[in-house]
C-alpha cells in the first residue's frame, strides 16, 4: 500500500527545495558585460569652419515708382493705374525670361491729415520693378519710362549663380572641417575621431558699395539718359558645423 505524505512533510521538502534554490542564485557570479557590449569611453568636440569665394553679382533689380496727389482717393487710385499702364504697355513687348522681367510692385493710397487731424487729401505711390541680367536693357528701357523714377537699384547674385558658387567651395569647406576634426583629435591626445552629427549651410554678403535710395519725386527728364548700374561683387559663405566623438 503506498502512503501520502502528510502536509507537514511536504512543507518541509518545498522548504528544502526553496532553501537549496536560493543559495543557488546566491552563489551564482554576478551577470557582467562583455568588451563589445560596453560602451567605449569617449569626449564630445564641437567645432565649426567656413569657406567662401567672391562672386560678381549679375542680377540687377532696378524700381521704379510715382507718386500722386488728390482730393479724393478713387482720383488718386485712377492716376496711379493709368501711369502703370502705360509703363507696362512699353515694358512688356521688350521683357524676356532671364534678361529682362517686368513686374508690378508695392501700390497704396493713404490719406493726408492736416493740422486739425482731419483728411487733408490723399496720396499714393506705385511701383513698377525691372529685373535681370541684362543690365543695359533695363537701364535704358527705365530711362523711357518718363513718367517714373528710379527709386531703388539693387544688384544680386542670381540663384543659378549663386548655387554654382555654392558647389565650388563645398567640398573645400568640408576639407577644412575634417583637417581640423583630425588636428584637435591629436592635440587632445586622442587617436582617432568618429562624425556624430553635421550642419551646413551657406549665404550670401554684399561686398559691393549699395546704391543709396532715391527719392520718389516727379521730375521732367529732358532726354533718354540711361541710369548708371555697376555691379558688385557678393561673397558666398558655406558653414559647416557639427561634434565628433573622440576615442
Amino acid at each position: 500500500m503506498t502512503t501520502k505524505p502528510t502536509p507537514v512533510i511536504a512543507l518541509a521538502c518545498l522548504t528544502a527545495l526553496g532553501l537549496t534554490w536560493g543559495s543557488a542564485l546566491a552563489q551564482s557570479p554576478p551577470l557582467t558585460l562583455t568588451p563589445a557590449v560596453q560602451a567605449a569611453p569617449h569626449q564630445v568636440l564641437h567645432l565649426s569652419t567656413s569657406a567662401y569665394t567672391e562672386v560678381v553679382q549679375d542680377w540687377l533689380v532696378m524700381t521704379l515708382a510715382v507718386q500722386k496727389e488728390g482730393l479724393q482717393a478713387p482720383a488718386v487710385q485712377t492716376q496711379l493705374n493709368a501711369v502703370v499702364s502705360d509703363a507696362l504697355a512699353v515694358a512688356t513687348p521688350l521683357a524676356k525670361p532671364g534678361g529682362v522681367e517686368v513686374s508690378m510692385g508695392k501700390m497704396n493710397v493713404s490719406p493726408r491729415y492736416g493740422r486739425e487731424g482731419k483728411t487733408h487729401g490723399w496720396t499714393g505711390s506705385a511701383q513698377l520693378v525691372l529685373q535681370g541680367r541684362d543690365a543695359v536693357q533695363i537701364a535704358t528701357l527705365a530711362a523711357r519710362l518718363q513718367d517714373l523714377t528710379v527709386a531703388q537699384i539693387d544688384w544680386q547674385l542670381s540663384p543659378e549663380q549663386k548655387t554654382a558658387a555654392e558647389s565650388r567651395i563645398q567640398a573645400e569647406a568640408v576639407a577644412r572641417f575634417q583637417s581640423k576634426a583630425q588636428a584637435l583629435t591629436q592635440q587632445f591626445g586622442f587617436a582617432a575621431y568618429t562624425l556624430r552629427e553635421v550642419r551646413v549651410s551657406a549665404q550670401e554678403a554684399d561686398e559691393g558699395i549699395p546704391m543709396p535710395r532715391m527719392a520718389m519725386a516727379q521730375m521732367a527728364v529732358p532726354a533718354l539718359a540711361p541710369v548708371p548700374a555697376v555691379a558688385g561683387k557678393s561673397r558666398v559663405v558655406v558653414n559647416i558645423s557639427g561634434s565628433i566623438a573622440l576615442r
